[in-house]
């Protein structure tokens, strides 16, 4: 069921102007030789130029030990990096998994970094369980330096450019947004809400987009760290939104799907749940018209971008807490594929799935026994995924 629903916004609205010395418009998906940050771009599309053979062969699996990975790995210039919740950050060979270094941290990493694809300012920056964000250099591993949040550092990174330099983005769980010299760590601004953050920051329309504990959608300029709207969304969410055909996608924990207005500041449409409410703690994906998520009912779900209408419902095994990529694909000879696109998701039973955008249509699936809740990365032809157990999986072309 869809409804519209009039909110409060304040006065300034967004507006898609370029804001000076920030790019105003992000692409839309990542390129097809990195996926730099959590969702692969500003925008949180969960798209990707790469290319993925159907079906797709596993090429190796790496175990990190005896711990979790929550964190969705990032990847640059042919180098996988991701936290373990035992606190090692890790840099892996994409072509066969090899370590490249390590890093030790005192505290668990909970959330994906971002890599920066400069080779200006070759720095990955993550933080960790205590909100220490450390920024490393990109080939070596070495502390280029550090940041200090109030609280645990739940949601990744996002890089953004700027006039003076490519700053950094990081939300933290004492309810405040920063915004960090990449170069130095050196603060610019801070942005504090009303609850924890818990997702990575959307930018869109010159604006960081953030969905919030607090129950509200928050619009920040992305300059200046003023806040310049909100949106009530009913209840909490850690979810990161997707930004597409001016509106801000996501999930709640209440079970609502929202689509948010950008440039009205309003509720476009909510899909309010049928039956008991099952939380969404995936973040969407958007496949041509469609913001497609995981739910934890156990399904992966599409939605009409433009009315909120529901054109498909896949039925998983496991809950769907990892959020779903997007891909060009290459050998499909399935009826039930038009375009060359799939759906990438992936469950808590730990079953791997491409589905066909516009149907939800089984393409290809893999069974790997154990639990996902990392989301997939895609580049340079290769699907990689961090298991519950420690395990990072990768599958695709012959070499990245």
């Amino acid at each position: 069921m869809t409804r519209r629903t009039a909110t409060h916004w304040l006065t300034t609205t967004l507006v898609a102007l370029a804001l000076p010395g920030v790019a105003a418009e992000p692409d839309a998906e990542a390129p097809a030789d990195a996926w730099p940050v959590f969702r692969g771009c500003l925008a949180g599309t969960g798209r990707s130029a790469a290319e993925l053979p159907l079906p797709l062969p596993e090429r190796w699996q790496r175990s990190l030990g005896k711990t979790a990975v929550d964190a969705t790995p990032v990847i640059a210039a042919g180098t996988i990096y991701v936290g373990d919740l035992d606190g090692t950050f890790h840099a892996l060979a994409l072509a066969d998994g090899a370590t490249r270094w390590t890093a030790k941290s005192e505290n668990g990493f909970p959330s994906a970094a971002a890599v920066s694809t400069d080779p200006a300012v070759p720095i990955v920056v993550v933080g960790d369980g205590a909100g220490i964000v450390r920024g490393f250099d990109r080939a070596t591993g070495r502390v280029v330096w550090t940041h200090e949040a109030g609280g645990e550092i739940s949601g990744g990174p996002t890089i953004v450019t700027a006039a003076d330099g490519p700053r950094v983005l990081v939300g933290s769980q004492d309810a405040t947004l920063v915004c960090l010299k990449l170069a130095d760590g050196q603060p610019v601004w801070k942005h504090t809400i009303g609850d924890q953050i818990r997702c990575s920051p959307t930018v869109a329309l010159g604006r960081v987009l953030l969905a919030g504990c607090d129950g509200k959608l928050h619009a920040i300029d992305v300059t200046t760290g003023m806040q310049s709207g909100e949106v009530p969304i009913d209840g909490p969410t850690g979810t990161t939104p997707a930004a597409a055909g001016g509106r801000a996608l996501f999930g709640s924990e209440g079970g609502v799907f929202w689509a948010i207005d950008v440039a009205a500041g309003a509720v476009a449409w909510r899909v309010d749940p049928t039956g008991s409410p099952q939380a969404y703690r995936s973040s969407a994906a958007v496949a041509g018209d469609l913001a497609v998520v995981g739910t934890r009912g156990r399904a992966v779900e599409a939605f009409a971008i433009a009315d909120g209408i529901r054109r498909w419902r896949q039925p998983m095994r496991g809950r769907v807490d990892a959020a779903p990529v997007v891909v060009r694909v290459a050998g499909v000879d399935s009826a039930a594929a038009t375009g060359a696109t799939a759906v990438i998701a992936a469950d808590s039973a730990g079953r791997i799935v491409a589905l066909a955008p516009d149907t939800g249509a089984v393409l290809w699936q893999f069974d790997a026994g154990v639990a996902f809740t990392a989301s997939p990365a895609v580049a340079a032809g290769r699907l990689v995924l961090a298991d519950g157990e420690g395990t990072v999986w990768c599958f695709g072309a012959d070499s990245p």
